[in-house]
């Protein structure tokens, strides 16, 4: 080595860079991503790629540095900014689950509703706690390198054969296009959803090779561009339509109607939907450590107008929250990497959705941050017909900060007061003879789940026994387990006839919008086992939904021996537009793909994310084949292609009926 101390340098510069890239392709190094199977040709076409493009940057470095010294000092920078992109990377694959893609940039358009602060301390612990700073090592091992060795560096300017270079470049080039062709060639073939066109290309293409494609030739592999119309995009989903007569359900071949004994029986009812923030179904029923989470709803459970629906997923893609209220307000599922929020702030397109059906209706929306934050505003009223939304500006001039500290947490509205506000709304519109709809969503517990028992009152902190290293876990569920409590007193109270709150003739929806993204290990440690894969995505998964109608008009529409099975058939959230409209009886020539949730109609979802398929009978993974069944019915690949059918057929839709779209004029 000491003979040879610039060829370790660039053997290590090669190696190095090359073995950081399997953070981003491989699923035992990053627990967050789901990948393709890895083939013979898959491997090499990606280490061929970044082969490439590692390549072409030394030889520029050859040709404008000459000298070792200066190459290696180059060599450092670009491995420098190589290693901080792949750490950068996995980052975004911990919060959208996704490979990154340019062409959902669009999510920098957030404002940071005040989390910005707490996530940048997060990544910084998680740098070290979760091992992310090894992704520095390439840098690292250069630099020391250097430094042991610059002073054995040759010194002479490296002899450059203008005919060598030209040819090298050339090999490259032509090496990087083959791998990047090949790659789009089996996306085109292989993989025909809107998502995961970045991960297929990471694997095929090589990562360095497939970021320059996106980068430099802005090249797009989105799978949204087609030569049919909106109307043909549109028809081509009848088949799925379930706003019929009569159809036959795939899953259990009986036929069904839209029209059922449920049918209008809330008709004129007032409706408050409550969207809670990172709430999932693990911290319902259960206890950890001997502490019970949500002993206040597990006891409202126990009153028969109480609905949990305890097998019920989200169907969430990059958007998260503002994907969450997409699948409410329209029933659809989002396509996973469109930004709808940003998308309706550039195309000008509509939909058919709740607010146009509850079009009477006095409607108001609320989201305790920024009123810009994730395009509500404009897309609240503008797409979802909602009369007002309120956020954080509105409630500061009604509220002023400094006369009532006591309704706010740190930078936004308490869910406490968010609520109050809303149920004082709601109860306003009613008394002067118009019905409501209130849409609210909460901000507790919010990523990154830091400890919030010095900003509220009464905040207590429970040990549930999970390892220290998992913090932001502990203060997640205790987060959800103080919200137990805040969320049933408020339903106790707006359903009293002498609170000033209260909400007559309301039926009440309260639903998890998306799982909290914190690491398997984090679970593995609550629950004391190992978790596979797929089970632990389930988790992630697993939302509540719960139906709550003082009135009673929903049980006693129902078999009480069938309520049971009811509650634990595999739902999504979409299912829940669908059932707002029989339970009100609200007709729509329209087409609409989910279940009336009380109907005993079994139903299935699918997550646009990991492409992930949940039935009653088994979870299975497109991507990469896994499988596994919850009990003994065999696996029904008829079923799976029905469904991966339809997603198709809806992605083709929404990515149609966007971009075909003209851009609005700003």
């Amino acid at each position: 080595m000491k003979k040879h101390p610039f060829l370790w340098i660039i053997l290590s510069f090669f190696v190095l860079n090359i073995l950081n890239t399997f953070f981003l392709i491989y699923t035992v190094l990053n627990r967050y991503i789901v990948t393709f199977h890895h083939s013979f040709i898959s491997i090499i076409c990606s280490i061929l790629g970044d082969l490439s493009i590692l390549g072409i940057l030394f030889l520029i470095g050859v040709i404008t540095c000459k000298r070792p010294k200066r190459i290696t000092i180059y060599l450092m920078i670009v491995t420098f900014a190589l290693n901080v992109a792949i750490i950068a990377l996995q980052y975004y694959t911990k919060s959208y689950k996704l490979a990154f893609s340019l062409f959902n940039f669009s999510i920098i358009k957030n404002p940071t509703g005040g989390f910005g602060k707490n996530v940048f301390l997060d990544w910084v612990y998680e740098l070290f706690i979760y091992f992310r700073i090894v992704s520095i090592i390439p840098f690292i091992v250069l630099l020391t390198l250097f430094l042991v060795f610059r002073k054995k560096l040759p010194k002479e300017i490296i002899s450059i054969s203008f005919k060598k270079i030209a040819c090298s470049f050339f090999t490259l080039i032509a090496i990087s296009i083959t791998t990047y062709n090949y790659y789009q060639y089996s996306l085109k073939k292989n993989w025909g959803m809107s998502t995961d066109y970045a991960q297929y290309g990471c694997q095929y293409a090589g990562v360095y090779n497939y970021y320059i494609g996106e980068f430099v030739f802005h090249i797009d592999n989105r799978n949204i561009y087609t030569d049919k119309t909106v109307d043909e995009e549109y028809e081509g989903l009848k088949v799925y339509n379930k706003n019929e007569k009569q159809y036959i359900n795939i899953l259990d071949k009986k036929t069904y109607s839209n029209k059922d004994k449920q049918t209008g029986i809330l008709k004129d009812k007032n409706l408050f939907v409550i969207q809670l923030e990172s709430t999932m179904s693990f911290c319902f029923n259960h206890s950890y450590n001997g502490i019970e989470i949500t002993p206040y709803f597990n006891e409202l459970f126990k009153d028969n107008n109480c609905f949990y629906f305890e097998n019920a997923y989200t169907t969430v893609g990059i958007g998260n929250t503002s994907d969450a209220e997409f699948a409410f307000f329209t029933g659809y599922h989002p396509t996973g990497d469109m930004t709808i929020a940003w998308d309706f702030d550039e195309y000008d397109f509509q939909m058919k959705t709740l607010g146009d059906y509850f079009n009477t209706y006095s409607s108001y929306s609320y989201n305790p941050t920024d009123e810009d934050f994730y395009n509500h505003n404009v897309l609240h009223e503008q797409l979802y017909k909602i009369d007002n939304f309120r956020g954080l500006q509105t409630f500061e001039h009604d509220f002023p900060r400094e006369d009532n500290p006591e309704k706010y947490l740190n930078y936004w509205i308490r869910d406490k007061a968010i609520l109050e506000w809303a149920a004082l709304t709601a109860k306003q519109q009613h008394d002067s003879g118009f019905h409501s709809l209130s849409f609210v969503e909460t901000i507790t517990p919010h990523n990154p789940f830091n400890d919030l028992s010095n900003d509220l009152p009464n905040f207590t902190v429970y040990d549930y026994d999970i390892s220290s290293i998992y913090y932001q876990l502990t203060n997640y569920i205790n987060q959800v387990k103080y919200n137990d409590e805040m969320l049933y007193n408020f339903l106790m109270e707006v359903t009293n006839p002498k609170s000033e709150y209260y909400l007559e003739d309301t039926v009440f929806i309260i639903y998890g919008d998306h799982g909290n993204s914190l690491s398997k290990g984090a679970y593995e440690s609550l629950l004391d086992k190992d978790l596979t894969d797929l089970e632990y995505r389930k988790i992630l998964l697993n939302i509540p939904i719960i139906f709550y109608d003082p009135s009673g008009k929903i049980y006693n529409s129902l078999n009480p021996t069938e309520i049971n099975t009811i509650l634990t058939q595999t739902k999504s959230n979409t299912d829940m537009f669908r059932t707002i409209l029989n339970l009100f009886g609200i007709e729509s020539q329209e087409y609409y793909f989910g279940v009336n949730m009380f109907s005993g109609e079994p139903n299935y979802s699918y997550d646009p994310k990991n492409s992930d398929i949940i039935t009653d009978d088994f979870i299975y993974n497109q991507k990469n084949g896994e499988w596994e069944l919850f009990n003994t019915n065999p696996l029904d690949y008829d079923l799976i292609d029905y469904i991966l059918n339809f997603r198709k057929k809806q992605d083709n839709y929404l990515n149609t009926l966007v971009y075909k779209s003209p851009k609005k004029k700003k």
